[in-house]
């Protein structure tokens, strides 16, 4: 079970971070322009966010030029006086092959406690290949933040795998859209499923741009209709994950 750590008033955020959010112009099925960008972070602030992670589709970018494209958009944020704080991050997609300081460039967290987010895949007959891949960043020292694992019906089936990543200290991500019905009754109710059993640690917004917004509100709101808190997955887990970071499995040693 994922338990926020209890914090003292000097660590209290007043908003709130985005850990899985396509940002970035021009490089994936995100903003299509720097425009679009500004819109959709015009819509994170609005949604009571202050930091995103952009996590553009690793296999599509070339990784070694995230962070200069987070540079340039943080002057255009600053520029159009919009208050958003921005880092570089990726979502991984099970297969993408990565080099250690391709690694490094995406990952978030303290030394010693690195993690990455690894994408629960979409497409059905790839759990195997997701797994493989799970063991293999493990295996280089990283924890790992499974991304949207209730829209993956293999990994949510009794034999998918979860409560393994569970064991070896795998933390999970549900999407704000999957807990307001935009991916559907069998993501809805998975994601509301895991919130309920407590081994969820952070919901974000996977937003893409106006068509997929910043969520976290509409989030709240629909927990709050489950009588389920969101406080600790939507305040609290977020920024404890970029502060504290996940540690590798135990299974596996860092290097």
């Amino acid at each position: 079970m994922f338990t926020p750590i209890a914090r003292d008033a000097a660590s209290v955020r007043p908003t709130r971070a985005e850990l899985h959010f396509h940002l970035l112009p021009g490089v994936d099925d995100g903003p299509r322009d720097l425009d679009e960008s500004l819109e959709l972070a015009r819509l994170a602030v609005a949604d009571g966010t202050s930091h995103v992670v952009c996590t553009p589709h690793v296999e599509v970018v070339d990784v070694a030029t995230i962070p200069g494209r987070v540079r340039e958009l943080a002057a255009a944020l600053s520029a159009a006086r919009i208050a958003l704080q921005i880092e570089a991050g990726s979502e991984i997609r099970a297969g993408s092959p990565l080099a250690d300081a391709e690694l490094e460039i995406v990952a978030q967290g303290p030394r010693g406690r690195r993690w990455v987010l690894l994408e629960a895949p979409l497409e059905h007959g790839k759990i195997d290949l997701f797994h493989a891949h799970a063991h293999e960043l493990e295996g280089r020292g990283y924890g790992l933040l499974v991304g949207h694992p209730e829209r993956c019906a293999e990994l949510m089936a009794a034999a998918g795998g979860l409560e393994s990543l569970l064991r070896h200290g795998a933390l999970l991500q549900v999407n704000a859209s999957s807990l307001t019905g935009a991916h559907g009754p069998p993501a809805r109710e998975a994601g509301f499923g895991l919130v309920a059993r407590g081994i969820v640690a952070a919901v974000a917004s996977d937003a893409h741009g106006a068509h997929r917004p910043p969520l976290l509100q509409a989030a709240v709101r629909a927990l709050a209709a489950r009588g389920l808190d969101g406080g600790p997955l939507i305040e609290d887990g977020p920024w404890q994950l970029l502060r504290y970071g996940i540690a590798a499995s135990r299974d596996h040693p860092a290097a």
